[in-house]
């Protein structure tokens, strides 16, 4: 039995019929009743408005008005609970005139039993909490539909507008008024989306997609759409119900975001993976129509990077910027052109009638590019490099184009600046023999196929082998011995040269310890350090590393580094060398005489010495130019305190000018060849005992090594003796 009492209000003018009801109602446990009656129709329209009752029970006679006159006036006055209308006969006309009026029920006082006025009560008030419900979610639903922020519009059958939310309003410009009964397709800008959508909820009762609506003034905006048919509660369909949200802002979005993705931000020019995009459905159309002929030219900028650094990233950008306008004044409208990143740019020639064009265009961009660029009234003048690669070549894939385009325009880049170059067949093979060697070299560094060979250098103060200059070799799988001038440039390329430099530096220093415990502690070793590694790595961190791996003195490692490569950046250049020095590592200036720096740099550079180029080395004894300059290279060294070594030397005549203007070491195939570990070491033993210049002119084994390559046994050797 329930706690709570329902409070119920009997509204009759019998005393009697009172009675009995609360006798009947006495008799249902299952509720808990608190009865209140009143005689009168002014009393009882009186304390219903003051007072909340769960339930009224109002006689139909009351008298000279009815039951049912008070249920309308009390609701009337806001009163929400159910009235069961009690009388004395039991007429059909009143039982239907009552429910009308909104009765919960309609009971004969003379058939009224507590079972009856229980079913009747709990009847009553499920039916109330049922239309509460209804009532609150119609109410929901209408708050809902009216502050959503998306376009709600509903249709009967006839697809004629019976719904207009606010929000749909004010994104169309039309009133309620204005479409209500009107046919929903004028909502729409075309009337086949209008179309789609009908039969699709026709067929399938849902739709949800992208459509493009129609405003009043006639403007039309993108809008996501989601559709279903409409159905009462019989599950009848009574039309549609459309939900839209106005995606104007998000498609400008998507479209800068998706402009982005395939446009340089700074030239706003396409870039890589654009061209690649477009270039991977030319190919496709040219593989199935062999007349489509196209061309790729890959654009290189000359000396950028002097112009980038001098005058600054601002005004590189700007010049970029201009170069990318002039391009497309000398290109055609459907021409690609696309900046790839840095200074390089690709242009895509689709349509030519024949191979000529690519060279025209190449030679009008040449020529073009001779006049200069003004930024911010400063004339700038830069040139262009060229490769160029024609569809008449067999590609199946965009990145192989672009890959012979760059390998032909550094063909251009080497044959003079401002100039262009077309692949070929020859070029195929050499590019094919490119990415075999790079493949093998990548492989080469983890199955450590790669050996250090050494090459004396002699002391000529005593004749004797003062250090050995680290020189490394490949001993490839099938093409066997492989020497530094194949491949030591595919590697500088491709960058793989950072890990042969590292494991050259790591293993020269293991070989050196194992010397030194060995007995032989005047022999230091010298290890060429290449451009990428010296521009790339921190090569001080890189010797503290294997120091640290190794534990050996650093003062028995000397650094050879190219005037070249040291000249590119002399304020990086000195700090690093700076650093190294302070470690106890000598440098030696390498290949020096044969760059484009000032002699009066050197007095700046923290070096121990520098190595006279072979090239200069070979003529010393048969031009009296090159004596002239070695001549002063020496004296200016030694002026600075600072040794020299010369290379290359091949004869005697080179040896005894070299020693009469007082070189301080020499190297070369007269003193001994590049030789493995093993016949260092018997070399070494034979320096501990007579001067190695004495065998200089004879047949000796020990100065010339051995052509055997020597793997790990190398140092097994080295360490026996």
């Amino acid at each position: 039995m329930t706690e709570e009492k329902l409070r119920i209000l009997l509204v009759d003018d019998d005393e009697e019929d009172y009675i009995i009801a609360r006798d009947i109602l006495s008799e249902i446990k299952i509720m808990r009743f608190d009865l209140q009656w009143e005689r009168t129709y002014d009393d009882a329209l009186r304390i219903i408005c003051c007072n909340q009752y769960d339930i009224c029970l109002f006689d139909y006679r009351l008298g000279p008005r009815t039951g049912l006159e008070l249920l309308h006036e009390v609701v009337d006055n806001g009163y929400k609970g159910p009235v069961i209308i009690l009388t004395g006969q039991d007429d059909h006309e009143v039982d239907n005139e009552a429910m009308k009026a909104g009765a919960a029920d309609y009971l004969v006082k003379g058939q009224i039993n507590a079972s009856l006025l229980e079913r009747s009560i709990r009847h009553a008030m499920e039916r109330k909490r049922v239309q509460e419900a209804l009532v609150f979610a119609k109410d929901y639903a209408e708050n809902v539909i009216n502050s959503s922020i998306d376009m709600i519009t509903t249709t009967n059958t006839n697809y004629e507008i019976t719904e207009f939310n606010p929000a749909a309003e004010e994104v169309f410009g039309y009133s309620r008024n204005d479409v209500i009964d009107k046919p929903m397709h004028i909502l729409y800008a075309n009337s086949n989306d209008w179309k789609r959508v009908k039969e699709k909820i026709e067929q399938e009762k849902i739709f949800s997609g992208e459509i493009i609506k129609r405003r009043k003034n006639g403007e039309t905006f993108p809008a996501y759409v989601s559709a279903s048919m409409l159905k009462n509660l019989k599950g009848r369909e009574v039309g549609i119900m459309t939900i839209a949200r106005d995606i104007t802002l998000q498609k400008r979005l998507e479209d800068q975001l998706m402009h982005n993705a395939f446009h340089d931000t700074l030239t706003g020019l396409p870039n890589r993976k654009y061209l690649l995009n477009h270039l991977e459905i030319i190919i496709e159309h040219a593989r199935k129509n062999k007349d489509i002929l196209f061309a790729v030219l890959f654009l290189d900028i000359d000396r950028f990077k002097i112009i980038n650094d001098s005058l600054g990233h601002t005004m590189g950008d700007k010049l970029l910027i201009s170069i990318a306008q002039r391009l497309k004044t000398i290109l055609r409208c459907n021409d690609i052109i696309a900046r790839f990143g840095g200074d390089e740019f690709v242009i895509l020639l689709y349509g030519i009638k024949e191979r000529s064009y690519a060279k025209m265009v190449a030679e009008k961009i040449l020529a073009n590019f001779k006049e200069p660029f003004c930024l911010d009234g400063n004339n700038v003048l830069t040139s262009a490099s060229i490769g160029i690669v024609l569809s008449e070549e067999y590609y199946e894939r965009a990145e192989d184009f672009l890959r012979d385009a760059d390998t032909v325009m550094y063909r251009a880049k080497t044959n003079g600046r401002s100039s262009y170059a077309m692949f070929d067949k020859e070029m195929h093979a050499y590019v094919v023999n490119i990415l075999q060697m790079e493949a093998g070299l990548r492989q080469a560094v983890v199955n450590n196929e790669f050996e250090i060979y050494y090459q004396p250098i002699i002391s000529l103060a005593d004749d004797k082998i003062i250090a050995s200059e680290c020189l490394i070799r490949w001993e490839h799988p099938q093409r066997g011995l492989v020497l530094p001038s194949e491949f030591i440039p595919i590697a500088e390329e491709t960058g793989i040269i950072e890990n042969i430099g590292r494991w050259v530096i790591k293993e020269a220093i293991d070989q050196n310890k194992i010397l030194r415990h060995s007995g032989y502690l005047n022999t230091n070793f010298s290890i060429n350090i290449s451009a990428r590694q010296f521009r790339y790595q921190d090569i001080p961190e890189v010797i503290r590393s294997i120091q640290e791996e190794v534990c050996i003195d650093l003062q028995a490692i000397t650094l050879e580094i190219t005037e070249t490569t040291v000249m590119e950046d002399m304020d990086r250049s000195i700090k690093i060398l700076k650093t190294l020095r302070d470690m106890g590592i000598d440098i030696m200036l390498d290949d020096f005489g044969t760059g484009y720096s000032s002699i009066n740099n050197l007095r700046f550079l923290p070096v121990t010495g520098i190595k006279i180029d072979l090239s200069l080395t070979k003529d010393v004894a048969i031009c009296s130019d090159a004596a002239t300059i070695a001549r002063a290279i020496i004296n200016m060294a030694h002026g600075l305190n600072k040794t020299v070594v010369a290379e290359g030397v091949e004869n005697k005549q080179q040896l005894e000018f070299l020693r009469l203007n007082r070189c301080d070491m020499v190297q070369g195939y007269l003193l001994g060849k590049p030789m493995p570990i093993q016949s260092l070491t018997k070399l070494l033993q034979k320096n501990n005992t007579i001067s190695i210049l004495s065998c200089v002119g004879k047949d000796s084994k020990y100065l010339n090594g051995s052509t055997r390559v020597y793997r790990s046994g190398a140092v097994q050797l080295a360490k026996k003796r």
